[in-house]
């Protein structure tokens, strides 16, 4: 990954973070499932309730498509 990095601020190239971001949202979400005791909550009208909301809709209208881990991440 390549960055910049200053006292106060990262560069860091869209797609890189986009899939940094999807790596920690893949690990956070494997911890909360081996984990059945723990209670969950996202919050209603977050950003995340927002994605998951319009991810629903996308289902229902037939235009979401899942991806396998080796077309997502190109391995």
């Amino acid at each position: 990954m390549s960055r910049t990095a200053t006292a106060d601020a990262i560069v860091i190239n869209k797609r890189e973070l986009k899939a940094l971001l999807r790596e920690v949202v893949r690990e956070e979400l494997g911890r909360f499932a081996v984990i059945p005791d723990e209670d969950w909550e996202i919050e209603e009208g977050s950003v995340l309730w927002q994605d998951l909301i319009e991810l629903k809709k996308e289902a229902r209208e037939g235009r979401l498509h899942l991806y396998a881990r080796k077309e997502d991440f190109r391995e």
